[in-house]
């Protein structure tokens, strides 16, 4: 039985995990256009692929990025991406 409920505990903590979404803004004064890079499980692998993206946009001068912590769509703010926390 111990063991049982060791397992479930184990595959309810891993689904807890971090997850960051990634965006690119082309011109970081026009936040409105943005691309979506991807999910991440660390900031930092987030962090390394915006960089890379804007690197491939030749964008990295005019650009900028965003990685948001665990994202979800909010239906009454217009289906925006509301996150725990964000950063560069």
């Amino acid at each position: 039985m111990k063991v049982f409920a060791m397992a479930i505990l184990t595959a309810l903590l891993a689904g807890c995990g971090e997850r960051w979404e990634g965006f690119v803004y082309p011109d970081k004064t026009n936040l409105a256009t943005h691309i979506f890079i991807g999910e991440y499980e660390s900031l930092e692998n987030c962090r390394a692929s915006a960089i890379q993206n804007l690197n491939m946009l030749n964008k990295s001068a005019v650009g900028d990025y965003e990685c948001g912590l665990n994202c979800k769509i909010d239906p009454g703010f217009g289906g925006l991406r509301i996150c725990e926390k964000t950063n560069r």
